[in-house]
Formats: C-alpha cells, sequence, structure tokens
C-alpha cells in the first residue's frame, strides 16, 4: 500500500517513524511542562490552590424611578452601603468579630447574628450583616477590619412625597422575606420585588437586572484574579398621569379626616389625583423599623379607602335613578311628586330632609330630595333599579392599574332570599332608592359612575399610566351605556342646579365660578355619617370629574367645605384650566 504525501510516495515504514518522532517530541513537551508546574513553581500553585476562592460578586441594578405627570420625581434608587461579611473568612472569628462591631456601632450584638443567620446564602458568597450606614462609617470600619469587612453597596429604594404617593406607589421588599410567596414565580431571595400600588402592578417593566463580578482571591480577600463580568442593567422608568401638586393639595385638604379624594379627566380616565386618608410613610417598610403602630392603628392607614373601601353612597344614586326612570319611560323632565317631608308605608316613616313641596326631576336633583326618589324607586322596582346599578358598573372593579381593588355590592330581591330566606319588602326599594340599605360601592367606582354623565354616557377605565421610558401608555377603553343624550342632559341640567341655584345643596361652591354640576350625599351608616360629593365641571363641556368622600364626616357639607378648599386653591395656583 502506498500513500502519496505533498506530492511524494513514502512507504509505511517511513511514516511509521515520522509518527514515532511526533508522539516522543510532544511527550517531551510535556515533561517539561509538568516539571515547571510541581518542580519548579510547585509551591506556588499549591500555595495558590489551598487559598485561593472564586467569589462572585453581586452588582445590583438599579430599579426604574417613577415620576408624575410632569417629570417630578416620586420613587427612586438611592445608595445605601452595607457591611457584609464571607462566612469562609471568620469562620473562627466570627463572635468576636460582631461583639467588637456591636460596641463600634451602637447597635445589638443580636441583631448582627440575626442579620447573619437570615441572609447567609452561601460560604463563598458576601452576606450582609449591618444595613444603611454612612459612606464614612463604612470605610472607616473597613479600614480596621480590612480582613474580615466588605463594603457591600446597593441601592436602596427612597419614597420623596410618601404621605402623598403611599396607596398609588406601594413598595419594595427584598423576595427573601416573602420566599414562601414569591418562589414559584421565580423571585431569587434578594431580588427586590413591589408590593402594592404601582410598584407591584408595573415590577416587571420597574426590575432590572442584576449583574456581577467573577473574581479569585486569596486566603485575606485580596483579590488576585478577574475571570468575568455581567453588567448590570437598570429597569424603566415609569411616568404617571397624577400631578403631584394636585396630589399634595389633597392630602392637606384631608389633613387628619378620613376618607378620598379624586380627579380624572373627564373623557379619558386619566387619574389626576388620587388621595386615601390616612395615610403611612412606605420609606418605614424599606428599613424595616416601626411598623408595628401602623398595623395596630385603629383607623387602618394601610387601607385604600378609595379603591379598597365599600361604602353606602346615600344620595348619590339618585342620578343614576333619573337615568333609568327616563330611559324606561316611566317618568318625564315634568313628572311631579309632592315632597311634605316623608312618607309613610305601613307602619313606618320614612323621611326627606325637608319639606320640599311639589317637586319635578330637576328640583328633586337640586335638592336632593328623598320623595321624589322614594316614588321613582317604587315604579321602577327592585330588578330594574339593581340592573341600572350594575350598568353603571356599581357590583363591579374599575380596573384601575393598581393591584387589591374591591368591588361594591348590588342588593337584588334573590340575593335576600337566598342570603336571608327572607322576601324583598317595599321598604328594602325605599332604602334601595335613596343608596341605603344593602348597597355599598368604592369611591373610584361612584366616581366612574357619574363621570359617564359628564361625558356623554361612557364609562372610562380609570388609568394611572402616561408612559414607561419612552413608551406611551395605550388607554384601555371607553364602554358606551347607549343611554340617550337628551336624557343624559336632563339629569346634567339638575345636577348643575344643586351648585348654581340658592336653593341647591352643594350651592358652597358657586363662588368658586367654575360651573360646577354634582350631587351630594349623606350616608346613615352606624355612628356618624359619611359625606359625599360626586361632580364634574366646566358645565358645558366637562373637563373634570371630582369626588370626595369623608367617612363619618358627619354630612355631605362638611365634606363640601373641604371640596371647596382644594378646588379653591387648585384655582389659585393655575393648576387646572377654568372656563
Amino acid at each position: 500500500m502506498k500513500f502519496k504525501i505533498k506530492g511524494s510516495l513514502y512507504d509505511n515504514k517511513y511514516l511509521a517513524k515520522l509518527l514515532k518522532r511526533i508522539v516522543l517530541i510532544s511527550f517531551i513537551v510535556l515533561l517539561v511542562v509538568l516539571f515547571n508546574y510541581q518542580a519548579i513553581n510547585g509551591s506556588y500553585y499549591l500555595k495558590r490552590a489551598e487559598n485561593n476562592y472564586v467569589r462572585a460578586i453581586p452588582l445590583y441594578s438599579l430599579r426604574g424611578s417613577i415620576f408624575d405627570r410632569n417629570g417630578t420625581a416620586l420613587a427612586r434608587d438611592q445608595a445605601s452601603f452595607n457591611l457584609a461579611v464571607f462566612p469562609y473568612q471568620i469562620k473562627n472569628k466570627k463572635n468576636l468579630l460582631f461583639e467588637k462591631l456591636a460596641k463600634e456601632l451602637g447597635i445589638s450584638e443580636k441583631t448582627i447574628h440575626k442579620n447573619y443567620k437570615k441572609n447567609i446564602s452561601g460560604y463563598f458568597s458576601p452576606t450582609n450583616i449591618v444595613f444603611d450606614v454612612s459612606k464614612e462609617i463604612a470605610l472607616a470600619l473597613k479600614e480596621k477590619h480590612p480582613k474580615s469587612l466588605l463594603v457591600n453597596p446597593a441601592p436602596q429604594r427612597k419614597y420623596l412625597m410618601p404621605l402623598s404617593f403611599a396607596h398609588i406607589l406601594g413598595y419594595v421588599k427584598e423576595a427573601s422575606s416573602l420566599q414562601s410567596q414569591f418562589k414559584e414565580y421565580g423571585y431569587k431571595p434578594l431580588e427586590r420585588i413591589g408590593i402594592y400600588g404601582i410598584e407591584q402592578y408595573y415590577d416587571s417593566y420597574l426590575q432590572g437586572q442584576d449583574g456581577g463580578d467573577l473574581v479569585e482571591v486569596d486566603v485575606s480577600g485580596n483579590v488576585v484574579g478577574f475571570l468575568g463580568r455581567k453588567k448590570p442593567v437598570s429597569g424603566n422608568d415609569v411616568f404617571l398621569t397624577i400631578d403631584s401638586k394636585i396630589q399634595e393639595i389633597a392630602k392637606n385638604s384631608l389633613a387628619k379626616k378620613r376618607g378620598s379624594i379624586i380627579l380624572i379627566g373627564s373623557d379619558s380616565g386619566k387619574i389626576i389625583a388620587l388621595y386615601s386618608s390616612p395615610s403611612f410613610d412606605p420609606n418605614l417598610f424599606i428599613k424595616g423599623s416601626n411598623l408595628a403602630p401602623l398595623y395596630k392603628n385603629q383607623f387602618s392607614p394601610l387601607f385604600n379607602r378609595a379603591t379598597q373601601g365599600t361604602f353606602p353612597i346615600g344620595s348619590l344614586i339618585k342620578p343614576l335613578l333619573a337615568i333609568a326612570g327616563l330611559e324606561k319611560g316611566k317618568i318625564k323632565p315634568e313628572t311631579t311628586f309632592d315632597c311634605k317631608g316623608r312618607l309613610t308605608l305601613g307602619n313606618n316613616i320614612f323621611r326627606c330632609s325637608g319639606s320640599h313641596g311639589v317637586q319635578n326631576l330637576e328640583q328633586a336633583l337640586a335638592h336632593s330630595c328623598n320623595i321624589y326618589f322614594y316614588n321613582l324607586g317604587l315604579i321602577l322596582g327592585p330588578k330594574t333599579i339593581s340592573r341600572w346599578l350594575k350598568m353603571f358598573d356599581l357590583d363591579s372593579k374599575t380596573f384601575i392599574d393598581i393591584p387589591y381593588e374591591k368591588k361594591g355590592f348590588v342588593p337584588t330581591p334573590k340575593w335576600k332570599k337566598e342570603k336571608f330566606k327572607q322576601s324583598w319588602y317595599s321598604g328594602d326599594t325605599l332604602n334601595l332608592s335613596i343608596g341605603q340599605g344593602y348597597l355599598h360601592t368604592t369611591p373610584l367606582a361612584i366616581t366612574i359612575a357619574i363621570n359617564a354623565i359628564a361625558n356623554g354616557g361612557y364609562l372610562v377605565e380609570p388609568t394611572l399610566l402616561k408612559k414607561i421610558g419612552e413608551e406611551k401608555a395605550v388607554y384601555h377603553f371607553k364602554e358606551s351605556m347607549d343611554v340617550g343624550q337628551k336624557n343624559l342632559n336632563i339629569v346634567k341640567n339638575g345636577l348643575c342646579k344643586t351648585v348654581s341655584k340658592n336653593s341647591g345643596t352643594a350651592r358652597i361652591l358657586k363662588n368658586l365660578s367654575l360651573g360646577i354640576c354634582g350631587k351630594t350625599g349623606t350616608a346613615q351608616t352606624s355612628g356618624k355619617p359619611h359625606g359625599w360629593f360626586v361632580g364634574f365641571f366646566p358645565a358645558q363641556k366637562p373637563k373634570y370629574t371630582v369626588s370626595i368622600f369623608l367617612e363619618r364626616g358627619g354630612s355631605s357639607h362638611q365634606a363640601l367645605r373641604i371640596l371647596y378648599d382644594f378646588l379653591n386653591n387648585l384655582k389659585q395656583n393655575n393648576l387646572i384650566e377654568v372656563e
């Protein structure tokens, strides 16, 4: 057999000799290399193998900031300096080190041990033992304990207008404290996760991607080799529809009162202000301190009354009943009922706030005449009333873009029979006709319902989002209620007279000269009644819909006084467009 190599012929014997020489030379080179590693530099590499470790040092990403509609920062990350240790480095001196640190920092040694046990994730991984110290203190302690301590900087969330935005923004926590709940969703123990509000709803956009350095260190913790880096990626910034100046005025207007103020764009549903009182400081959850008073507070400051509280709405139901009566052809604008201050049904007396005399629909709305709407309710019947209240979505969520919204409840005769084994009586219809009894809903839901009268019969889906990064939000939808414009205008005129007439229940707002139309409500409950007002302005072409809810505020009059101050402040500071 012959082989052709580079154009020449060689026999098998010569080829075998060539291969033997190649193998011999390779073997000699290998021996030289091994001799160099083992005999000449053996002690060096042995020491390095014994003393060096591969260490992953995390590089934390920045969470996206949150801004109001004008670019004012509401939440952002800022540098926080933590003290960390590597468990393998302090295994024989842990207790002594923690004792010294406790004295130097003036904190409990028990706290340091607790943090160590809570945060340890690996023998060669940095473990935070002291959180959020000043940069100067961190560097001074590192200099004092150079072989034991690591300054481990990490971003910390900061809320810049905490009380004004607590219920809208929520807060963040490390997933380690909620691992049992969020492990199945892929969150890592040290990853920060949004809790409540915008922080939770848009968490996937706000979150960045952590990176890290892979280094080789000696037994003293000194870096002796750099193996690679994964750069962290910052999260997206989120811009809201909220105006922080208006939100702050809403907070100051409610002061220590319990309740909510909501201001939205009538046509779009963009939320300009949404404040719930009392509020809380979300920065406390970042620090994890002084939380007990929040949970024990009898007035529940963590509770968002605007979206999570369901309450009887009182006379706010009346314009919705008026729409139903007109659409069903049960009444006309000129239909009248004589109010003598009371209506007798069997042995029961159902009262009005005054003796209004003969009232047509517009007058009844302006004066909030119970007698008119008692009669209208009896004419419509409970099934029709319930069906129309559900058409206004009083038993549904508004689908605002913050989590844990509650939906209201609209009672029906069938429900009462199943729930209480009782029939529905005419007295139940009378109570329902003035927003009492079993009916309850959220301040946001009734705001959206009456807003449909302002914008020509559309139920809007409220939103807090303006844009994410440079990507503008796509607004959800406006659902037509298919209500006649003529009937809407009739009811709207009645609501305008609530303010414009000297005998109207909201006449105090007339002096603002904003062209406000709306409805007052005083809802009876155990203890002091709730006070309400929901309205819109300017009258001819509404731009804004506003509501105030005063929990156990005594009456709608108290709510109106606060609303007057709120709107007057907006007007004086040129924060709203006026006619």
